[in-house]
């Protein structure tokens, strides 16, 4: 009898500290997870380059920083209503706009014109506006003549472009109406330049007047990161694996000329 006590009170014991152990278990909080860090960028600019050069720095800072970032394209009306105060979805941390705030990337443009002696390839540079590269490495510039207005006629370029040079016309797509021989000469980027089927001279535009800006507004502390880490020298350098041009830095040599000429016919304007 007295054993059967001694084994029945052990075994109320052992209930008794596992009752005990699961509650004290249960009243302890347990170590909060760590809180994912999201950094919401609105893309309004439609540059195709710039979507891919920032899903790559969204890439490296996530496994610099551990943070998550979650691009997305918004419309113009979505924008304007963050730029208001009016959204009611999550804002951004960073919006993405053309010409305006802090400038991030720059699209560069030259003056094409179509020279039918020239064999449809990308030519060896005729140069800056008014100059004449040298043969010699690191090529000092001489005085070139710039097209008359008769060579030129009618200049076709985009909107954002027409305030540029004298003799401009809007167009929606220049390089393709310069493709089928609608113009003489057009605004065009270098991409949109190597892909034409004739031979032709370019001309950068002088002063920074071949360039749109690529702008961003940080919104937010974290917006703010993210835009630093995009204006570093590094990041910056990377605009060229997608044929943008830095606010900051030079990035082309002359081994890709109408990108060298455009790039290095900023003036002061950046």
């Amino acid at each position: 009898m007295r054993k059967c006590f001694v084994t029945l009170a052990a075994l109320l014991m052992t209930a008794g500290l596992i009752y005990a152990a699961m509650t004290f278990r249960n009243t302890v909080p347990s170590p909060s997870a760590p809180s994912l860090r999201l950094i919401r960028i609105w893309i309004r600019e439609e540059e195709p380059g710039l979507n891919g050069w920032l899903k790559k720095m969204a890439a490296e800072y996530e496994k610099q920083t551990g943070a998550r970032i979650f691009l997305r394209k918004a419309s113009k009306e979505e924008a304007q209503a963050v730029l208001n105060g009016e959204t009611n979805d999550p804002a951004p941390d960073i919006l993405v706009l053309p010409n305006a705030g802090q400038a991030i990337a720059l699209r560069g443009f030259a003056l094409i014109l179509r020279d039918d002696s020239m064999r449809p390839e990308t030519p060896k540079p005729t140069g800056a506006l008014f100059f004449r590269p040298s043969p010699t490495p690191g090529p000092t510039l001489s005085p070139a003549p710039w097209p008359d207005a008769d060579a030129l006629g009618a200049v076709l370029a985009p909107a954002e472009m027409a305030d540029r040079m004298p003799g401009t016309v809007i167009c929606p797509d220049p390089a393709a109406q310069l493709a089928k021989g609608k113009a003489r000469a057009a605004l065009l980027t270098a991409g949109q330049a190597a892909r034409l089927p004739f031979g032709f001279r370019f001309f950068s535009l002088p002063d920074g007047r071949g360039f749109l800006p690529i702008g961003a507004d940080a919104l937010s502390e974290s917006g703010n990161a993210f835009l630093s880490f995009l204006l570093s020298p590094g990041c910056q350098q990377r605009l060229r694996e997608v044929g943008l041009y830095s606010p900051t830095a030079l990035l082309y040599s002359s081994d890709d000329p109408i990108r060298y000429w455009i790039d290095t016919s900023r003036g002061s304007s950046f």
